[in-house]
């Protein structure tokens, strides 16, 4: 079992600095137009935000224990701003792995300077983000959203129990 875990740490630490390596401009305007593609209205939806973060891929897997990590970027009226991680661990019953994109949107002004203004922003703590997980061709133009900061996964592969984010800390790239 010991083993086993060795190997799966190298091939995560493996995955997390070829993903590190590859994020860039090109990888988020790709994201970006597979996203304008399955969701009509997206680039409407996105117009409204104060700011949002692109995670072109996002790794998740779990055996009791689990983790989460994606590398993305903060877009701010159109330009990237800043990169940064988001990292999970959860423990309980679960198994399963994933890889998806998500975007998450800060709605206000106040969403966005509080993530912004934070060396590490937790969620559950620094602030809550609503995970939407609409099906693909859905008329984002029309969707009235009340919440302040949320969350759009897309191109889900593989299986994995649920979509919360919750326990997720985001921290900018150095």
């Amino acid at each position: 079992m010991k083993k086993l875990l060795i190997v799966i740490s190298f091939l995560l630490l493996t995955v997390v600095h070829a993903q590190e390596a590859e994020i860039g401009p090109k990888n988020i305007l790709q994201t970006l137009q597979n996203f304008y593609a399955k969701f009509k209205g997206g680039d409407e939806l996105l117009k409204k935000a104060n700011g949002y973060l692109v995670f072109p891929t996002v790794y998740k897997a779990g055996l009791v224990v689990g983790g989460e990590y994606g590398v993305g970027a903060l877009i701010e009226q159109g330009s990237i701003t800043d990169y940064y991680r988001m990292v999970s661990t959860s423990i309980g019953l679960q198994v399963g792995a994933q890889k998806r994109s998500l975007i998450i949107l800060f709605m206000t002004k106040e969403a966005l300077e509080n993530f912004k203004n934070k060396e590490q922003w937790k969620v559950g703590v620094d602030g809550m983000i609503a995970v939407m997980n609409w099906s693909t061709g859905t008329d984002l133009s029309s969707v009235d959203i009340k919440k302040n900061t949320f969350a759009i996964a897309f191109n889900d592969i593989g299986v994995m129990a649920n979509l919360t984010l919750e326990g997720t800390v985001f921290q900018r790239s150095k």
